[in-house]
């Protein structure tokens, strides 16, 4: 106010010098606007800071002698910006209640007569709005009631609260919300949705209100953020064994790994269900395709990030900052990984943090794939050689085409090889042969399982890919015959291992189902194809979401399954011997080997071609349904990885050709090759 009555005494005294008495003023106000502005109607502002930038034109400029803002009471001077002309200022709104407050904005001339305009301006807290039940990540059935809350600060309350529900099999669906019992507060609860909710869905909650300004508040809220996700699981024979405060990493004997809604890393005690947060570790929130996935290890676990960070934890502190780069493979002690351009490979030792060079590729155009076994030998390969490596430069295999990664169970050595038509899978034995298991048509480079000696392949019937498996006495069965493509249930750094048993049970996928196959008999469907199965410790496990489950297998199917088990009555069980296959010997390192094709960036294993084009890698937050986060997320500890050769396992057919379209776009510098 001293500002104006400066003004006005100026103004007084300049009457001398005029031939003329008072005159409207000489400036306007052309342009108000308040920063930040959640409103539509230009006409309004609505902000929920703690401060507001203001920004006023006045013209004409050479006229204009001084700006003034009044807010609630508190007047501040606005300055001029001597290139734009725009006169700015900020008010700190840390002190001014929750409400509606008209901004008034005044130019003076240099005479001191004064031109004014004002504005509605809402201050206000944002609601909250979540769902409050279930948890998120928690798998559910049709019958579990799902609530969601919003509760608003006053003056204001929740306007036009509503959910909106999607998954992989529905269109968006629009609930309304309803008053509360809470003060202030609406809620919504899910009535019976249409069609009704099935096993393999993958629910997707959008909350919304509108502010006082008409604008619209969702949560999540922020470009790209992912809604959590909400598994539709109903199969009698999965029985819940233990639930953790986040999604599911990976889990043993005695812990669990997981990944809070905050994106902090954590570990659960089985037995006291003591919750333990790894540090202050807390990866970016994620927003691309590319999924977080990790493993326990026998003195903590390791975690890979989206963004191409990973962090290693070791008897109980994080080994000094996070790395640049990509896992592949982790076991016991020793884990393998890139450098972000692939050129270099480091062995790490977990216990000592000590970390040497494995391989250097300098200039390399191709993926490092590698298994590790218990006990520390390394077999891995390249698309630049036609052969696997082991321990002593040992090589396995002299095929045409490009290699997938090898897997290995410490006695015997798998490998497929593309040769831009078929994909060859052959087995490598303690004693020294090379078997020839098959070709498979379609489908990813995780096609293979060993364990036990047992392994487990995919091959084409001619139309689509069939699940067989190989005994250790060399007997070969044909477990699944189904119309329709299957595929082993597959995680990053579990690549290999997880889907067979002690016993040579083959858990695959098939149409949105998962199955156990066992020589001899038909398939066995346990439930939907959503999370991840594991043979453990005697028994099958399903990860889901932030539960463990444990699989009551025999007795028959039910539901579903039953209809499913009448589609393929009276299917021959295939056997064969081995002895009706071709036997290969081991054969040394072509010379020069035949020239593979050219890469297929638009193939479904296909993933970012180096580390600077993930970064530049589209986001794809409207592509996760059954894809993304939770079910994304890993149940995995030790065997083998890579982040160009899991991901198509997950999610459904359509969504996973969308994303590796996208994903394709970004491979200018090195082509994948899967299949």
């Amino acid at each position: 106010m001293n500002m104006r009555r400066t003004l006005i005494g100026l103004a007084v005294l300049s009457l001398t010098f005029l031939s003329s008495t008072a005159a409207l003023a000489r400036v306007s106000v052309d342009l108000l606007t308040t920063e930040p502005n959640d409103a539509r109607d230009s006409s309004v502002g609505v902000t929920r800071l703690n401060s507001m930038r203001v920004s006023v034109r006045a013209t004409p400029p050479e006229e204009v002698y001084a700006v003034e803002a009044e807010y609630a009471g508190v007047t501040i001077p606005l300055t001029r910006n001597q290139v734009n002309g725009m006169h700015y200022g900020t008010f700190d709104l840390t002190p001014i209640p929750y409400g509606r407050y008209t901004l008034k904005v005044t130019a003076y001339d240099r005479y001191g007569e004064a031109s004014t305009i004002e504005r509605l301006v809402y201050r206000y807290a944002p609601p909250t709005m979540r769902v409050i039940s279930p948890r998120p990540y928690t798998p559910v059935t049709r019958d579990t009631p799902i609530v969601a809350m919003c509760v608003g600060a006053l003056p204001f309350s929740c306007l036009n609260f509503r959910a909106i529900v999607s998954s992989q099999f529905r269109e968006a669906e629009t609930v309304k919300g309803t008053r509360s019992t809470v003060p202030g507060a609406m809620e919504v609860i899910l009535p019976p949705l249409s069609p009704p909710l099935q096993s393999g869905e993958v629910l997707r909650i959008g909350l919304q209100s509108e502010n006082p300004g008409g604008g619209v508040l969702s949560s999540p809220a922020g470009h790209g953020t992912y809604a959590p996700a909400y598994y539709v699981e109903e199969s009698p024979k999965l029985s819940v064994v233990q639930r953790a405060p986040g999604a599911i990493v990976d889990f043993d004997a005695t812990r669990i790994l997981f990944l809070d809604p905050s994106y902090r890393l954590g570990v659960v005690d089985r037995a006291t269900e003591l919750v333990t947060h790894i540090g202050e570790l807390q990866l970016p929130t994620q927003h691309t395709r590319t999924e977080d996935y990790g493993a326990l290890t026998p003195s903590g676990a390791v975690m890979q990030s989206w963004n191409g960070d990973f962090f290693a934890w070791a008897n109980g502190h994080v080994s000094g900052t996070a790395r640049r780069g990509w896992i592949d493979a982790v076991n016991g002690d020793s884990l393998l990984w890139m450098t972000p351009d692939e050129d270099q490979v480091n062995l790490l030792t977990l216990t000592t943090d000590v970390d040497t060079t494995f391989l250097l590729r300098p200039g390399t155009t191709s993926p490092f794939q590698a298994d590790i076994a218990a006990s520390g030998n390394i077999y891995y390969s390249t698309h630049e050689e036609p052969s696997i490596r082991g321990p002593g430069e040992r090589r396995l295999g002299n095929h045409p085409g490009y290699l997938q990664r090898p897997i290995t169970d410490g006695t015997n050595v798998a490998g497929r090889w593309w040769n831009g038509a078929v994909c060859s899978s052959y087995l490598y034995t303690s004693d020294g042969r090379e078997v020839f298991l098959g070709d498979s048509r379609q489908g990813n480079a995780a096609g293979l399982l060993v364990h036990a000696g047992y392994t487990a392949f995919l091959k084409s019937d001619g139309a689509v890919n069939q699940v067989w498996v190989r005994t250790p006495a060399g007997d070969l069965h044909q477990l699944s015959d189904f119309p329709t493509p299957s595929r082993f249930d597959q995680q990053r750094l579990r690549i290999g291992h997880d889907g067979i048993s002690d016993t040579g049970e083959v858990v695959f996928l098939n149409d949105g189902k998962r199955y156990i196959g066992r020589p001899g008999e038909e398939p066995e469907e346990i439930s939907s194809d959503l999370g991840h199965a594991r043979w453990f410790d005697g028994g099958w496990y399903v990860t889901l979401g932030n539960t463990l489950f444990e699989v009551a297998t025999g007795g028959g199917t039910t539901g579903d399954g039953a209809a499913a088990a009448k589609e393929t009555a009276g299917r021959p069980v295939i056997e064969r011997r081995e002895e009706e296959l071709e036997l290969v010997h081991t054969a040394p390192l072509a010379a020069d080997a035949a020239e593979p094709p050219a890469p297929d960036p638009s193939e479904p294993e296909a993933a970012p071609g180096s580390f600077e084009d993930l970064e530049a890698a589209p986001i794809s937050g409207d592509l996760a349904s059954a894809g993304a986060l939770g079910d994304a997320l890993p149940a995995a500890m030790g065997c083998s990885a890579g982040r160009s050769a899991a991901g198509q396992n997950a999610g459904s057919q359509g969504a996973a050709a969308l994303a590796s379209a996208l994903v394709g776009l970004t491979l200018a510098r090195r082509g994948r090759r899967r299949c």
